[in-house]
């Protein structure tokens, strides 16, 4: 008897059924989200979109998205569709076929200009989360030491007025040849910097004199050097080579240091560095460098 009234109760379940898709909608779509998110964190594109530093959360949001959206899924309840909740689904959805083809052209087609990666991002960024390769935080140059630190943070603590910062310093940079300030003897000096993510990013930079008397050329660099140095107070005749200074490239705003400019007193050529941004700023030795 039991057997035949499941049996009478199928067709009653089939016309719940449509009231139930929504539900069913709902926790799917919460489900890949949830996914998208976690398998993001854990991707070695992740920074194209966050700083590296939020991977944890973002595998936490996405964990719990997930459970979230199993409960409509496995327990969908019958209700009146309405036009609201189509269009909250149908944005949902929207924005997860986005957020997987942003994702599938982070892999395949680097950002061009100022965010070009190279030739081999697989083996040159590591996953999220994974440790810098140690440094001594001070190097010594034909006789003189220098403190390593990134540009950024020397651009904020002169930002923030503060004159502590090393009278020497060595520093990872990309130089930007300017026709205009190559005929001056300088060139210009950045590295760019996230907070949050790509579209808050700024390519930071200093005016530089003195890289004439160094070989900076090599082709396999992309004009990546270590510079050592030191900063001076910016004369009138820098001040008017700001000018000639491009404004950055894609979607990175350049910002180049009116107060002060470096006075190079060694170059070399280097390979880029694991990361070509900034994601982490400290503001007390050691430094990120």
């Amino acid at each position: 008897m039991s057997f035949l009234k499941r049996l009478r109760e199928i067709p009653n379940g089939l016309r719940e059924l449509p009231s139930r898709l929504q539900d069913i909608v709902d926790g799917l779509t919460l489900l890949c989200l949830g996914v998208l998110l976690a398998t993001l964190a854990q991707s070695p594109q992740y920074w194209y979109f966050l700083n590296p530093r939020f991977s944890t959360l973002t595998l936490a949001s996405g964990v719990l998205l997930g459970l979230v959206g199993l409960v409509p899924l496995l327990r969908p309840r019958p209700g009146r569709a309405t036009i609201t909740r189509l269009v909250r689904q149908a944005a949902v959805l929207g924005f997860l076929c986005l957020a997987a083809y942003a994702w599938e052209q982070a892999a395949t087609a680097p950002f061009p200009g100022v965010f070009s990666a190279p030739d081999k991002p697989q083996a040159l960024f590591p996953p999220p989360g994974a440790p810098a390769p140690a440094a001594a935080p001070l190097v010594t140059k034909h006789g003189a030491e220098y403190t390593r630190l990134t540009l950024a943070e020397l651009y904020i603590m002169l930002d923030k007025g503060r004159t502590d910062y090393p009278r020497r310093f060595a520093m990872r940079v990309q130089l930007s040849e300017e026709p205009a300030l190559k005929k001056l003897g300088l060139g210009v000096l950045t590295r760019t910097a996230v907070v949050c993510c790509l579209a808050d990013s700024m390519q930071l930079g200093f005016l530089a004199q003195g890289l004439e008397r160094f070989d900076t050329k090599r082709s396999d660099t992309n004009g990546w050097l270590e510079i050592y140095g030191r900063l001076e107070p910016m004369d009138p005749a820098g001040e008017q080579a700001l000018k000639a200074v491009a404004q950055g490239e894609g979607m990175s705003l350049k910002v180049v240091n009116p107060k002060f400019r470096v006075v190079v007193e060694a170059a070399e050529p280097i390979g880029p560095p694991p990361f070509p941004y900034l994601f982490e700023f400290r503001e007390q030795p050691p430094f990120a460098w």
